[in-house]
């Protein structure tokens, strides 16, 4: 803290102890300080080299970033309140109420710009500081689906977006209901008209500063599932985009960052739609829950070499939570499961725990040691799970820092926003720690023999 320790500063300090991140007291006190870090910032000379860094940082970024900036400010005075009810000559970026406002709070919108200038510098550095201590593709980074419908690009670009209705995904296995996700879709005949100019500034940002870009639900490529304000997940239709288009665009930026992309294709996947991502050498996202001929689990030797093998995500039960049946606990707690409901799943969690063992010994997995899909979940079982997935041809195997850990908790459980700490959790080990628990040392000896 730049006045020195305070009642701040151990607030924060005990918050690390904490077992959830609190996310509302870090916003509280690093506002604070980043803005105390402002005021020294701005009484810098036009000369220094920083404020020239920040002045070229600002420039490069051109309209769109003063856009989320004067958006910013806009938000920071009418705090908790969507755009769509700000004042209606505030609910447009072009109005004369817009640039009247930017004018009046010139302080505020520079520190915008001053945040994303600190957030750009840090990752810039985190990302040479990865290479060169031996990353070799460096960061791995993550493109989220769509764009909150308060948040800056709908507001900046509201002809990008359709109104009136959200993004999903039908009823299925995975979701009986279906899903709706509360984001507005992208308007394909804007991005027609455009050559998918936004789509193109969108994957050049996130590249930058990676080796390697994951795409949420990159079906949307091809199209996207729809359903009308108010309406049920089981009322929707699916809307078709330009895939070549988007491809043509998603090989140039990629050949531009030299930054592989993987594409999360899990759900409901259009016929052929995997092959023509082989094709534009996107890697397929096969995750080892999902990669099943029916009540067996596939061979690892029958992945696509072109794929990120792994054996769960942040939205699914960690090894140790499938293993012994945390998940199904925890939705039951939840009330998304009824008691005969959780006695059914924890049946079949049985049988699957069976199979998968079965495919651990077919494959020689288990090193002369039988993995008892009916025994407690120890090490030697996440280690052989692990060596399962690493086992297959596919060009990356991940592990998940999860699961070296040791955790049983999802950090994410998709439908519930309440009663549960999503994206709060934090590890119970110190990622210095990870790679020497006893699964981090298994999977470094087992992966560096076949990796």
């Amino acid at each position: 803290f730049p006045y020195g320790p305070g009642e701040d500063e151990g607030r924060l300090v005990a918050s690390v102890a904490r077992s959830l991140v609190a996310f509302s007291l870090h916003n509280e006190l690093f506002s604070r300080l980043l803005a105390a870090c402002f005021v020294h910032f701005v009484q810098r000379s036009a000369a220094d080299p920083l404020s020239a860094e920040f002045d070229r940082f600002v420039a490069d970024g051109g309209l769109p970033l003063r856009q989320f900036a004067v958006f910013e400010a806009i938000a920071a005075a009418h705090p908790r309140e969507p755009w769509q009810r700000w004042p209606d000559d505030l609910r447009r970026p072009d109005t004369p109420g817009v640039a009247d406002f930017a004018g009046r709070h010139a302080r505020a919108v520079r520190f915008a710009l001053y945040l994303q200038w600190l957030a750009e510098r840090q990752l810039a550095a985190a990302a040479i500081h990865a290479k060169t201590s031996g990353l070799a593709m460096g960061f791995f980074r993550d493109l989220a689906l769509g764009a909150a419908p308060d948040g800056a690009e709908p507001w900046a670009n509201p002809g990008t977006y359709a109104h009136g209705v959200s993004i999903g995904a039908p009823p299925d296995a995975f979701s009986p209901s279906g899903q709706v996700w509360n984001l507005p879709p992208p308007n394909p005949q804007a991005m027609t008209a455009s050559a998918c100019a936004a789509v193109r500034d969108l994957l050049a940002a996130n590249m930058r500063h990676a080796g390697a870009l994951r795409i949420d639900h990159v079906m949307a490529l091809s199209r996207l599932f729809w359903i009308p304000e108010g309406a049920t997940a089981a009322e929707g239709a699916y809307v078709g985009y330009p895939l070549d288009a988007l491809l043509d665009v998603l090989a140039i930026e990629s050949v531009r960052a030299r930054c592989l992309v993987v594409g999360e294709d899990l759900g409901t996947v259009p016929e052929g739609f995997r092959e023509r991502l082989a094709t534009a050498d996107v890697l397929s996202y096969r995750v080892l829950w999902f990669e099943r001929e029916g009540a067996g689990f596939t061979d690892p030797s029958r992945y696509p070499v072109k794929a990120a093998a792994c054996v769960s995500t942040h939205d699914l039960p960690t090894v140790a939570g499938w293993w012994t049946g945390a998940d199904i606990d925890e939705k039951q707690a939840l009330e998304r499961l009824t008691a005969e409901a959780a006695d059914a799943e924890r049946a079949e969690r049985l049988a699957s725990k069976e199979a998968l063992a079965a495919a651990l010994d077919r494959a020689g997995i288990a090193r002369g040691a039988h993995v008892d899909g009916a025994a407690p979940h120890d090490d030697a079982v996440t280690a052989a799970i692990h060596r399962f997935v690493a086992a297959s041809p596919s060009v990356l195997a991940m592990i998940q820092a999860d699961d070296l850990a040791g955790e049983t908790t999802a950090a994410n459980l998709p439908g519930v926003d309440r009663g549960r700490a999503n994206w709060r959790r934090k590890l119970s080990v110190d990622v210095e720690a990870l790679w020497r628990t006893e699964a981090g040392v298994q999977a470094i000896a087992d992966f560096a023999a076949t990796r």
